[in-house]
């Protein structure tokens, strides 16, 4: 099958070039899309090739730092602020690793990494680096699957509020095993499913607040229901041929998680056609809808996506990236309809011949959604991080910092006396994950919720004394809550 040799090639892209290259630090100009703008800025990891990229606050000193995964090295580039980073530093790793997510796995406030083995050829399990505070990290116990880890997602399957694994296993056939957290830096198996293969996710796409897994195997996009204690239910199929990636995203703005689904499909001579299709669990069923066709010209396909809000408008766009081995890196984002549909594809700025695992995330606190990637140059015999700073997406409200789970109230401040309806605003951030959804109680009643680390919610009030608590949620179900008091008078 085409995605079988593909996502080959892809993840073991790395065994390839194994050159080492001096360090340089390239920023680059504004650049201006159809409605979003960005700053791209890319560093050069000192290393060839990089496969996985992380973000998070390695420090503790409230700015959020990158990890990315290079061919024999992990970089750790701390952020300063504003958009900017340090110089790398490196320390060594086993060679040809991939995918890294990053969680507080043994509760000593401190973050750690989860690396996937990669995809397909070389056997192995899960690398876990334990953080020592500093950007630096010790080897923890490595976590032995069936085959080979080739990618994986980080939730509370088991509501105990800590980090657990799914992991997809590539083999004949390929199944997805999933692992739950000790608190101790270790994970027990919990469950294996009969699918896998390729890129899997996590996320709750029946709104029962329990965690489902989401993974593409070999006849389409499997959904799994999670029970709620680590165990699932029977698996629901979406058939759809040559799937590349998924994304997780409230794609409806219904406040439920769906998916957007990329399928890759070769052409011949040399090209490609993607196809873009909103999946959801709907009435019991799991759902393929509103398939968008993109022609990827000049045998620059693309491999990856994701999902977030990019323009502000608090309905989920997707970013895409991917490249090939002709030196041509492509990026792109869709602005999403809010009904499972998106807008005409527009591109973004690129860097390197091939870009993998992008995310989502303000990282410079200004309350815009910026994009992180893992980039090679493969005739060049480099990679590292890219860093595309969202410029001009809608403000709502400057999120707190990244060393906490915590709370920041822009509207209303405390004994404001509002009219008869009024916008609340907040955001949320954390530490461990991300923050991945944001409450509004009025007088202790739930009004209204975004899966997001922004809030935006205009409610009618009843004249009088009223209370507001803005609550943020975590990657794993732990939350805190910050309250004002106002006045509604008309």
């Amino acid at each position: 099958m085409l995605r079988t040799a593909y996502a080959a090639s892809l993840a073991c892209l790395a065994i390839c070039f194994l050159a080492i290259c001096f360090l340089a630090i390239c920023a680059f100009g504004t650049r201006a899309t159809a409605q979003v703008t960005f700053t791209q800025t890319a560093i050069n990891s000192g290393d060839t090739t990089s496969s996985g990229i992380t973000a998070g606050d390695f420090n503790k000193d409230g700015i959020l730092d990158l990890i990315t995964v290079n061919n024999s090295s992990l970089s750790f580039y701390k952020g300063l602020g504003a958009g900017q980073y340090a110089a790398p530093v490196n320390q060594a790793l086993p060679n040809n690793l991939g995918q890294v997510l990053a969680g507080d796995f043994n509760r000593d406030g401190k973050l750690d990494l989860a690396i996937a083995t990669g995809c397909c050829s070389v056997p192995g399990g899960i690398t876990i680096l334990l953080g020592n505070g500093d950007g630096t990290f010790t080897q923890g116990t490595n976590l032995s699957v069936t085959g080979t880890a080739a990618f994986i997602a980080l939730a509370d399957f088991n509501g105990d509020r800590e980090p657990d694994l799914a992991v997809s296993i590539y083999g004949n056939p390929g199944s997805t095993e999933v692992f739950l957290g000790q608190g101790d830096g270790t994970f027990k198996l919990s469950a294996t499913l009969a699918d896998g293969d390729f890129q899997l996710v996590a996320g709750d796409f029946n709104a029962d607040g329990r965690q489902d897994v989401a993974v593409i195997g070999g006849t389409g996009v499997t959904l799994y229901l999670g029970n709620g204690n680590g165990t699932f239910e029977n698996p629901l199929v979406a058939s759809l041929a040559d799937v590349s990636s998924i994304a997780v995203g409230d794609f409806y703005n219904d406040r439920i998680q769906s998916l957007a689904i990329l399928v890759t499909t070769f052409l011949g001579g040399g090209n490609f056609e993607n196809d873009i299709y909103s999946l959801r669990y709907h009435n019991g069923q799991w759902l393929a809808e509103n398939r968008n066709v993109i022609s990827a010209q000049n045998g620059d396909p693309y491999q990856r996506i994701i999902g977030g809000d990019l323009n502000g408008d608090f309905k989920d766009d997707i970013f895409l990236v991917g490249g090939n081995f002709q030196g041509s890196a492509v990026s792109a984002y869709m602005l999403g309809n809010g009904n499972g549909t998106f807008q005409a594809l527009a591109s973004a700025p690129q860097w390197g011949d091939l870009q993998n695992f992008p995310f989502i995330r303000d990282l410079d606190l200004d309350s815009r959604h910026d994009v992180g990637i893992a980039w090679t140059s493969i005739f060049d015999n480099i990679g590292g991080a890219e860093i595309l700073r969202n410029t001009s997406a809608t403000v709502n409200c400057t999120p707190p910092g990244a060393n906490a789970l915590s709370v920041h109230i822009c509207a209303p401040s405390n004994g404001q006396t509002v009219g008869k309806s009024f916008t609340f605003r907040g955001a949320g951030n954390a530490w461990n994950g991300f923050a991945k959804r944001m409450e509004l109680w009025i007088d202790g009643k739930k009004v209204g919720q975004d899966l997001s680390d922004q809030l935006k919610v205009t409610r009618a009030l009843t004249k009088g004394s009223h209370s507001a608590s803005f609550v943020v949620v975590d990657s794993f179900d732990n939350y805190v809550s910050k309250t004002v008091n106002f006045r509604a008078s008309y």
